[in-house]
């Protein structure tokens, strides 16, 4: 599973672009009502001249175009601030631990934790690691305890073999005495290494992993 970095000027490049695109657009609508007004008072009767409250009406839609491109120009200013300050508190995030919503885990330095929470006490928890690729690099039992429980992996295989840095994604298995599963909500946690963004969304990168800043449930420094 592999994560490109994604420049964190888009949303802003994005933003800018068609703030442009709209500016573009009202300013030629504004130049283009000009030359029509000029036009027509040019070229109107002396003796039949255009009527007051049709010309007043004009006059209030130049002024309506007018405050249009103002108005354009004051969003697009407040858009960037916005997103400038939203990549700004994005990056504080950079080195803290996030735990978020997924079955997949860093394992960095011979080490990979997850947490799962219990609906209720369970009999037995089986907990099963798989690599990259699907294969079952791990089984084992875990902590019955409702609510919040951790795992840690030491990244070695049944074998004993110290497997390779990378994302490993965990299930886990929990009854209950009368033999009926339990649910199991599951949540990764690593290092936040780097901060990212795809359109409007903000994304926390950690290892190989592109999260969503909604996937987050805590960050710890």
């Amino acid at each position: 599973m592999s994560v490109s970095a994604l420049s964190t000027t888009t949303a802003t490049t994005t933003t800018s672009t068609t703030s442009s695109t709209s500016s573009t657009t009202l300013f030629e609508n504004y130049e283009a009502f000009l030359t029509l007004l000029t036009t027509q008072l040019q070229n109107q009767d002396p003796l039949d001249p255009m009527d007051t409250a049709e010309f007043t009406n004009q006059l209030v839609q130049y002024a309506d175009v007018e405050q249009a491109i103002a108005t354009n120009d004051t969003l697009a200013d407040i858009l960037s601030l916005v997103s400038w300050n939203t990549n700004t508190l994005a990056l504080s995030y950079i080195g803290k631990t996030a735990t978020y919503a997924s079955e997949y885990s860093m394992l960095t330095d011979g080490e990979a934790t997850w947490r799962y929470d219990l609906a209720e006490e369970a009999e037995n928890v089986t907990i099963t690691i798989k690599d990259q690729d699907g294969n079952i690099v791990y089984e084992g039992e875990g902590d019955t305890a409702s609510g919040k429980n951790t795992f840690t992996w030491d990244g070695k295989d049944a074998d004993g073999n110290v497997l390779k840095d990378g994302a490993y994604s965990i299930t886990v298995e929990a009854t209950s005495a009368e033999g009926t599963e339990i649910e199991a909500d599951i949540y990764g946690i690593g290092e936040i290494t780097n901060v990212s963004t795809s359109g409007d969304e903000i994304v926390l990168i950690v290892g190989d992993l592109a999260l969503s800043i909604s996937s987050i449930v805590a960050l710890e420094s």
